[in-house]
């Protein structure tokens, strides 16, 4: 090769060095790869008109709830229902004279209740305690029942200090022939009734849902029949039904409605279609479900309570299965009484749509209360056929950037 001929090469191979060197001191210099302009928010109403929505009661059925509601109100009443297992008519023991005693006299009977949740500013509360036929209808109405709610029936009443507060706890000694007429088999129905200077609301804890409250207890204590009727036993016994009935009775929600709580327990469902841009996972800056309450909120008197936004894994209907994660949800507090628009923030659900995972689950949000079964409250929302009141989506997003040269 010729002396001129290498030196071309060597000028070539030098230019093509210096031509792919990078500029660490002046970074931003390559102006095909820089957006045309700073980043921009934009903010889009979406109406849900044109989506779908729907309500069901029935996820939490009033047996099931972990409450038991006694009522006097003008717009509302109600009596709870309990029904004990039949007393056991023997004992057993490995360290006295013999292993098996037989019941004989009964020396009391107790009633413990624990309180849930009461008005304090209503005085002189009391329960009335009536003795109901022991196979009592499980599917009794309020009308139903309340023959039984008679002078004739009443086993005592139960004070309730006006400094009682929410886990208190309250007792009753019951005279056993007014508890256990002959003939019941020794199964033992209870129907309590409130009792107050003004119309007002008390729940008792039903122990139910698997929770952490205290179920009704009835205990006995007993004595052996002889010759070992100096030994004493207790028997503790907790309901075997345990549920109560109101006036008026529950109902579906009304056409066109979104309701979410009260008991049976109701949910409510809205599909959405939203463009693609509204779901990109990096663009979604902030995202509201705007509600528009239909009505008051209810529940417990100056109580207040969650209402949940959720969405789902599998659509099935009233059935879907709900995304389990927490985080990927929105709620509102809600206070009792309370009227207008709520806002519901659902930013971290159009984030979870944009992603690989929720990208192929339904545009299904789920709205209800927390915790189910253990409160009060209920709200009802307008639905899509409103006009003005219909839910809406506001959501504010980054606009795509224009890549190239300015």
């Amino acid at each position: 090769m010729s002396a001129w001929r290498k030196a071309v090469l060597a000028a070539l191979a030098a230019g093509a060095v210096a031509g792919c060197t990078e500029k660490l001191t002046a970074p931003g210099q390559c102006p095909a790869l820089c957006p045309t302009s700073n980043v921009q928010l934009a903010d889009t109403l979406l109406t849900l008109a044109d989506t779908a929505d729907t309500s069901v009661r029935g996820f939490v059925l009033v047996r099931e709830a972990s409450y038991l509601l006694a009522a006097n109100e003008d717009t509302l009443k109600a009596l709870t229902l309990i029904r004990f297992s039949a007393l056991d008519t023997v004992w057993y023991s490995t360290t006295k004279p013999v292993d098996t005693f037989y019941v004989g006299r009964m020396d009391s009977v107790k009633l413990s209740l624990h309180i849930g949740q009461r008005d304090t500013s209503v005085k002189n509360l009391k329960l009335l305690v009536y003795r109901l036929p022991a196979r009592f209808d499980t599917a009794a109405t309020y009308a139903s029942i309340l023959p039984y709610f008679a002078d004739s029936t009443l086993v005592d009443t139960v004070p309730i200090a006006d400094t009682a507060s929410n886990g208190g706890d309250l007792e009753l000694k019951i005279a056993d022939s007014l508890l256990i007429p002959p003939g019941d088999s020794g199964v033992v129905s209870l129907g309590l009734a409130l009792a107050s200077d003004s119309g007002t609301m008390l729940t008792l804890e039903s122990g139910n849902l698997n929770t952490f409250t205290s179920a009704p207890t009835l205990q006995y204590y007993v004595h052996a029949k002889a010759p070992f009727d100096t030994l004493a036993n207790e028997f503790s016994y907790q309901p075997f039904v345990a549920t109560f009935v109101t006036n008026p009775p529950p109902a579906q929600p009304a056409p066109g409605v979104l309701a979410v709580g009260g008991l049976p327990t109701a949910r409510s469902t809205i599909y959405l279609s939203l463009p693609k841009i509204v779901t990109d996972s990096t663009s979604v800056v902030r995202a509201s479900l705007i509600l528009n309450t239909v009505g008051a909120v209810g529940g417990f008197a100056r109580d207040s309570f969650y209402v949940i936004a959720q969405p789902v894994v599998r659509d099935y209907g009233v059935k879907s299965i709900l995304y389990p994660d927490s985080t990927v949800s929105g709620s509102v507090r809600l206070h009792q009484g309370q009227t207008g628009a709520v806002s519901i923030d659902v930013e971290p659900i159009l984030r979870f749509w944009g992603t690989t995972v929720g990208d192929s689950t339904p545009r299904l949000i789920v709205l209800r209360v927390y915790p189910e079964g253990s409160i009060l409250g209920s709200a009802a929302f307008a639905g899509r056929a409103a006009g003005a009141l219909a839910p809406q989506l506001k959501v504010t997003y980054v606009k795509p950037y224009a890549f190239g040269v300015p």
